[in-house]
């Protein structure tokens, strides 16, 4: 590889990494805007469910849709658009005072949110050697994490002095320039590392599939309430309870640096199924703690699990896609999430209106608890496929066990 080729590549992951820490402020913003708008509006925990359960589903519909498209098109291109028309919506919302015009703009800004992911991952898959990617990964993760965090931060802080419409106009504005970026960067360029994998596929991907969609009953329901568990039984104010999502969002950079270091060394499936007992428990946990000290841990906690979670996710998975259908793929996978997230915000919204917030936490580790075993039967018959590796005297080298070699690839 040329010293040219290498600053493509290097350029291409900065500008990824950058529009990653920018995207996943647009990705959060509805639960960030949930205590403002409930005390200005007067909504209830089920219409604040509701508003997140729509906004998940036509990102999670679009991601699908984006995801096949960049398979065909200029993934530069459709990404830059989407930071343009996200920008044009959350900036928007300073003009409006209608709570139902306001709504419609943030469901707009999730078809522009959902122009990023499956192609930014996609992205860093053809542009990272096969030893890196669990390295890339988790630096991607990082990036957008800390985004996050300033994100949060500066919104709290922005809204105690302007406002929060003013603040959602001035966190519109960087997108508009990475728009611009992403439209002046080079066209997309397969790394030939990708493409001779070119011929792989999974025989339990499906399993895989089921059991992330479980588990996204269970992680969207602690992530999308946590303002307002700060707000009622932490006892933040509605104005700096975003602070609560940085306290998250720490452990998840900490936990992604961490998986960006043994993703490599590691399967990264055994990650995934560490990491979902471990959140299993951590969210049983926060439920039955008082003292706020102890709960802001036991969130850093949740966080660096998914941290982790999260690259050693999309390095299985780059193993197991081929390349030319990895946008699909990825596509897919934001699709499975955001079919449980859909659901998840309005349910648990309904169980915390006739219950406690509390109960729906606890009731919220069921999901998680399923995903848990179903990732242990899949790791179990990865393992199964591993002794008839060896007993056919295939090549030990293979980057995950449970790789299965299939020379017609993904054609459906």
């Amino acid at each position: 590889m040329s010293d040219t080729d290498r600053k493509e590549i290097k350029s291409k992951l900065k500008l990824n990494a950058l529009g990653h820490s920018y995207n996943d402020m647009y990705f959060f913003i509805i639960p960030l805007l949930l205590p403002l708008l409930r005390k200005e509006f007067g909504i209830n925990y089920v219409q604040s469910g509701l508003i997140l359960t729509v906004h998940v589903a036509l990102r999670s519909i679009f991601s699908l849709l984006f995801g096949y498209l960049g398979d065909k098109y200029e993934k530069r291109v459709i990404m830059a658009s989407g930071f343009i028309c996200s920008s044009i919506f959350l900036g928007g919302l300073i003009w409006l005072q209608n709570i139902y015009t306001i709504v419609t703009f943030l469901f707009l800004l999730a078809i522009g949110v959902s122009t990023f992911h499956p192609l930014a991952t996609a992205i860093i898959r053809e542009n990272s050697k096969l030893n890196q990617r669990g390295r890339n990964f988790g630096l991607f993760t990082a990036a957008g994490t800390s985004g996050l965090i300033v994100a949060s931060v500066l919104f709290g802080v922005f809204v105690q002095i302007w406002g929060w419409k003013m603040t959602c106009l001035l966190l519109s504005l960087p997108g508009y320039f990475l728009g611009y970026a992403y439209l002046k960067s080079k066209k997309d360029k397969k790394n030939h590392k990708a493409i001779a994998e070119k011929e792989t596929k999974q025989s339990h991907i499906h399993l895989f599939f089921i059991s992330l969609g479980i588990r996204s009953l269970g992680t969207w329901a602690v992530l999308s309430f946590l303002p307002l568990y700060a707000t009622d039984y932490i006892g933040l104010k509605p104005e700096i309870s975003a602070w609560v999502v940085s306290v998250y969002f720490i452990g998840v950079l900490f936990g992604a640096l961490i998986s960006s270091r043994i993703t490599d060394k590691n399967q990264p499936l055994v990650l995934v199924l560490s990491s979902t007992i471990l959140t299993t428990l951590s969210l049983l946990g926060i439920t039955f703690i008082i003292r706020p000290i102890p709960i802001f841990l036991v969130i850093g906690i949740l966080g660096s699990l998914d941290g982790i979670f999260f690259p050693s996710l999309n390095t299985w998975l780059t193993f197991i896609c081929p390349v030319n259908h990895q946008g699909r793929i990825f596509g897919i996978l934001f699709f499975v999430e955001g079919v449980s997230a859909t659901i998840a915000p309005t349910l648990y919204g309904w169980i915390a209106d006739q219950f406690s917030l509390i109960w729906a936490y606890r009731l919220a580790a069921i999901p998680l608890f399923i995903s848990f075993i179903l990732f242990l039967i899949l790791h179990f018959l990865e393992s199964k496929h591993d002794k008839t590796y060896k007993n056919q005297n295939l090549p030990k080298d293979r980057p995950l066990a449970g790789l299965v070699f299939i020379k017609q690839g993904l054609r459906k």
